[in-house]
């Protein structure tokens, strides 16, 4: 997934489909890292939220149904974006992944079945939400928290999943907070 990004020239695009590793796949680790990249490293191209934010949500929708394997519509996937800020963004991500690699560890079954893929779907649906809400500099974080459930998946790591859950709790409950204080401040404002 990460090669294919490099081994572009820095005038060329990718498509979400290339960035994906194909246009199906039964592992939705994969392709929520994938997405989760450009965000947490952000890539300077206007509307990339909207194209990241939309197909993580139809994979943790699909999670939520139980799909066994991945689908997107083919007009996402041939969505083009720059490959030069995105190869930008996987050479920064490629320590951390090794660093991730040497501590993660199948454990936790209770997140590798079915019930634990629906919980995992809701907690994608949320932060691909929250990321598609033009509130800056938020989007790093949420994004990083998708990238730790994304290895959970793929590493099978139970407790890294349980970490990203409490990840998403935590950054929708912020995420709430601040609009209920900004719509306070602004009923107070226009009421004073």
């Amino acid at each position: 997934m990460f090669a294919a990004v490099l081994r572009r020239g820095d005038a060329e695009t990718i498509t979400v489909r290339e960035l994906l590793g194909g246009s199906e796949t039964s592992a939705f680790g994969i392709p929520l890292a994938a997405l989760a990249v450009p965000e947490i490293i952000p890539v300077p191209v206007p509307g990339v939220s909207l194209v990241i934010a939309i197909p993580t949500a139809m994979i943790g929708a699909q999670m939520v149904t139980a799909r066994d394997r991945v689908w997107l519509p083919p007009a996402l996937l041939d969505k083009r974006i720059p490959a030069k800020p995105l190869k930008r963004a996987v050479r920064a991500m490629l320590p951390l992944l090794r660093r991730i690699d040497g501590v993660t560890r199948p454990r936790g079954a209770v997140f590798h079945g079915k019930g634990g893929q629906r919980v995992v779907g809701v907690a994608v649906i949320i932060l691909a939400l929250l990321i598609a809400l033009p509130i800056p500099g938020t989007n790093a974080p949420l994004a990083l928290t998708i990238f730790i459930l994304a290895i959970g998946l793929i590493r099978r790591d139970g407790l890294l999943i349980a970490a990203g859950l409490l990840l998403t709790a935590a950054s929708a409950a912020l995420m709430a907070g601040a609009a209920l204080a900004l719509t306070e401040w602004l009923f107070g404002a226009l009421l004073a």
